[in-house]
């Protein structure tokens, strides 16, 4: 063991510091990018007459409190429901709204202004609920713990919709004061390969997989690298020359088809997104005592939309035994056909053939030769 610590500490000097210097220029230009964007969004804001977040009002400060102990105390007896009855969200952002409108300068507007994403997320608007954090961001830049939560927030909403330049910006806002949140560093690590900066990207799932063992940040990390190797080899030509190559003994054998590479990536990638699903299934199990209902149910908690579809574009099938509280999870494979979740066993001919796993294993996957 002290032998493993004394080569993994400089080994792992070694990998930061080519990190660091691999991302400085990338990460530099796209934080100045990002600022420029925020900013742009914050004078968008500051320009709106009927925004909500810069409001201004000619109404006497004393009068602003009035209205907003006012409206405050509305929004607690709406807040205050008996046994199973929701409170009347829509209700409660009206007055949210008429707080920020109506009394911009009353001590009470930081807290509606905080809690009014919060609103928008239960309604499912996360456009403007990332308006509200960004624009809370810029008012209120000393309340550290919240706007930490927010930057975390605008992270998630960022990967949501596959804008890797804002999610590698606000995970790196976080890993400035705390460098070992692995969550963060594997959505760094993604938006770094997808954002051509793969070494770096790599190098980030490696430390992921060296210090964080045992979490869902470590599975997920492996996959990633796995389909990192599988988009490589599926782009690397054959060895030797272009019409033959040499085995270990001399003998001469034809070169792989190229189109069956691209099967053996796809196919592979599907590998890894059926992998990602199960992890984001056992998590939401973890959390819920049993499976989803559906897969939607996952959505965007767990993972995003785009990883519940295989390397063909073509959404995943899933079935659950609620009785037993186990779940199938299939991909219909190459031609999209899926043949039913009874198949089993592995196969080497892989055209057309379905991937399934029942209850966290593969029972009818590819062999790969």
């Amino acid at each position: 063991m002290a032998r493993k610590t004394q080569l993994y500490l400089p080994i792992g000097i070694l990998i930061c510091v080519a990190c660091l210097l691999g991302q400085t220029e990338l990460i530099t230009k796209n934080k100045a990018e990002q600022e420029r964007k925020i900013q742009e969004r914050i004078e968008i804001m500051k320009q709106d007459p009927e925004g909500l977040y810069f409001a201004k009002t000619e109404t006497p400060l004393a009068e602003q409190k009035i209205i907003a102990q006012d409206l405050v105390k509305k929004i607690e007896n709406l807040s205050n429901t008996e046994g199973f009855d929701s409170p009347d969200y829509d209700k409660i952002l009206e007055h949210v709204r008429e707080i920020l409108l109506k009394a911009p300068d009353a001590e009470a507007v930081q807290i509606a202004h905080w809690n009014i994403h919060t609103l928008f997320l239960m309604l499912e608007d996360n456009q403007e609920a990332g308006k509200a954090l960004e624009s809370y961001v810029y008012k209120y830049p000393d309340d550290e713990y919240r706007v930490y939560e927010a930057y975390d927030k605008l992270c998630v909403f960022a990967t949501d919709v596959d804008d890797w330049g804002q999610a590698l910006y606000y995970a790196d806002k976080i890993l400035e004061n705390n460098p070992e949140r692995y969550p963060l560093i594997f959505t760094k690590a993604r938006a770094l390969i997808r954002l051509g900066d793969k070494a770096a990207g790599k190098a980030l799932l490696e430390r992921i997989i060296e210090e964080a063992e045992g979490t869902v940040q470590y599975n997920l990390a492996l996959m990633e690298l796995d389909e990192l190797t599988a988009e490589k080899d599926s782009k690397e030509p054959p060895i030797g020359s272009e019409e033959e190559e040499k085995t270990e003994g001399g003998e001469e054998i034809e070169n792989q088809d190229p189109q069956d590479l691209l099967l053996v990536g796809k196919y592979r990638k599907t590998l890894n997104g059926l992998n990602f699903a199960n992890v984001a299934i056992q998590v939401y199990i973890m959390d819920y005592m049993k499976p989803p209902a559906k897969l939607a149910d996952l959505v965007p908690t767990f993972i995003e939309e785009a990883q519940l579809m295989d390397a063909w574009g073509y959404k995943f099938h899933y079935k659950v035994d609620t009785q037993n509280n186990t779940f199938w999870l299939a991909s219909g494979g190459s031609d999209g056909q899926f043949q039913g979740f009874d198949q089993k066993g592995a196969y080497v001919e892989l055209n057309g053939k379905d991937i399934i796993l029942y209850d966290y294993e593969f029972v009818f996957q590819p062999e790969f030769r």
